[in-house]
């Protein structure tokens, strides 16, 4: 099964139980607490640690059963450590149901809420019916201006591609 399949069964079953909300919450947490214990994962996919102790382990956990079932499978290939390529699938599946639009800026210094919410307004159009969110990256090398990437397109009007532009037509 490929990552994709696995993030696309964990949705369906989500969205058949109207849990993405939760169930993204519980992800949200699960990533953030194996990134701060990776050895954890590496037992999980351990062949020399039996599939019953396995279980117990992932059923000490506190998160829905949906998402408890979703773990002991990965766990009894073998592949708790797809979790982290399954993750970001994951979060575009559930914005896109959710009607987020999450795009991610590159700007050379440090936005203000007020530059942020013009931005929120000239970009809104691109995006009918559906919530803008930014995800923000200073990126001093831009010189000036922005770069807005989403889902794996990029606008770039930052100062640094208008300068390689001129050097190259020069």
């Amino acid at each position: 099964m490929s990552i994709s399949n696995y993030a696309k069964a964990l949705f369906s079953i989500a969205k058949e139980n109207n849990k993405i909300d939760l169930l993204t919450y519980h992800f949200d947490d699960f990533k953030n607490t194996m990134e701060k214990n990776p050895n954890w994962v590496k037992l999980m996919d351990s062949p020399m640690v039996s599939h019953q102790e396995k279980i117990k382990m992932i059923d000490e956990l506190e998160y829905d059963d949906s998402f408890l079932a979703f773990l002991k499978m990965l766990s009894e290939k073998n592949r708790l450590h797809y979790y982290h390529d399954i993750y970001p699938e994951w979060i575009q599946l559930s914005r896109m149901h959710q009607k987020i639009a999450h795009l991610h800026l590159y700007a050379a210094k440090p936005l203000s809420k007020q530059q942020e919410e013009q931005l929120k307004k000239v970009v809104q159009p691109r995006f009918p019916n559906q919530t803008i969110s930014f995800h923000i990256t200073v990126d001093e090398s831009l010189i000036g201006g922005l770069k807005v990437v989403y889902q794996g397109q990029s606008l770039d009007r930052s100062i640094a591609r208008e300068l390689e532009e001129l050097y190259t037509t020069i």
